[in-house]
């Protein structure tokens, strides 16, 4: 195939293509060394300066899910001290935890770098390519927990979340997605746990599978450098104003107590099995294909889902009164209803369950008028009530 050709592939016939490949190999090579010599730039000049609880920059591995369900490990770079799961809240930690080689190293992305050497050397061995230059990144597994739940709420579209759940079982992970270059995923705070994220994510994975293509993966790697030149300038800003004015750490504000919520009923077990309907047919559970009955530590969950949500008090329908109503109620007799309608809430009700085939646009109207459905219980989504 010939760069012609390839330049006329689209969607998975670009994606599974050998030219792509090719390609992809052909770019790490020259672009390798070029990231040897920055990490052991930002290695040196960490040795220089930072204090005693500087970052070591020491390549570190991290368990990721990939293809097939399977774990795999992904190379970066060390660049801050502490527990990684503990979020940094100002600006202050952050220089706390980090120097500024580390800082510099975040900046330009230098983090991710041994990931694509480790890829290169892969690929010199003759093994598959278990990472590619675009596409969706691979998650670990909480971050795969934390989308699970965040569509039994009702957040996220089940027709694009079952599709996300196709492709990140099925292609390899990418070091750079069209959401970090076009859809503005830093600019979200608190990253994948803003719902924003976490729909922007799914939406720019889907409609990448689709669009992919040669033209398409050159914007997105002249895009990467164009967002990292900008990091750059902005990076030593704020280094210069920091420099002059160091951050003072704010004492931590005691958080304003919330009204108890019901979310019992969003147990690890209960998530589990709902969303365990989305994933590719290969990687259910027997329970899911039907094969087997729930296993009584699920079912048990399930069950008692099913009990807190039943025990809730239900809201109140609103009611449309006739005039009959309004006469009966000025002579005193209250409680008898001639005639009313109960108004039927069209919140949660959208969207087929999890596990059913969307109907067909013509089914959906109905000659009769709809029945009324019981009231969804305040605090719970209608995914909850529907995916059971």
């Amino acid at each position: 195939m010939n760069r012609r050709e390839a330049n006329q592939l689209v969607g998975t016939a670009w994606l599974d293509s050998d030219y792509r490949t090719w390609w992809e190999t052909r770019v790490m090579r020259r672009r390798v060394p070029l990231y040897r010599v920055g990490v052991a730039a930002v290695r040196a000049l960490n040795a220089v300066t930072g204090g005693a609880n500087r970052p070591s920059l020491k390549v570190t591995r991290w368990n990721r899910i990939g293809p097939h369900g399977g774990t795999f490990v992904m190379d970066k770079l060390e660049t801050m001290t502490g527990r990684t799961d503990h979020p940094v809240t100002s600006r202050a930690e952050l220089r706390a935890r980090t120097s500024f080689a580390s800082r510099l190293a975040r900046a330009v992305s230098a983090d991710e770098w041994p990931q694509i050497i480790a890829e290169h050397e892969r690929r010199r061995r003759g093994e598959r390519p278990q990472y590619r230059y675009v596409g969706h990144r691979p998650l670990n597994a909480t971050s795969h927990a934390l989308m699970d739940e965040a569509w039994v709420r009702g957040e996220l579209p089940t027709d694009q979340y079952r599709a996300w759940n196709v492709l990140k079982h099925e292609d390899e992970g990418a070091f750079y997605s069209e959401f970090f270059t076009d859809g503005d995923a830093r600019g979200y705070p608190g990253g994948e746990t803003n719902p924003g994220f976490r729909r922007g994510r799914i939406m720019f994975d889907v409609s990448w599978r689709e669009k992919a293509s040669l033209a398409g993966e050159r914007h997105v790697l002249r895009r990467s450098r164009i967002l990292r030149a900008k990091e750059l300038v902005k990076f030593f800003r704020t280094e210069l104003k920091e420099a002059v004015r160091p951050p003072v750490s704010s004492p931590a504000q005691p958080l304003p107590a919330e009204p108890p919520t019901h979310h019992a009923v969003y147990t690890e077990p209960v998530v589990a099995a709902i969303a365990d309907f989305t994933k590719p047919e290969t990687l259910r559970s027997p329970t899911a294909r039907g094969e087997t009955t729930p296993d009584r530590k699920r079912a048990s969950a399930i069950d008692l889902a099913n009990t807190v949500a039943k025990a809730l008090p239900p809201a109140v329908p609103a009611r449309a009164v006739g005039a009959a109503d309004q006469e009966a109620a000025a002579d005193g007799q209250a409680g008898v209803v001639s005639s009313g309608v109960v108004e039927e809430g069209r919140s949660g009700f959208g969207e087929p369950p999890p596990g059913q085939a969307r109907p067909p646009h013509g089914a959906q109207q109905s000659a009769h008028p709809p029945v009324a459905r019981p009231p969804v219980p305040p605090g719970h989504s209608p995914r909850d009530a529907q995916s059971r």
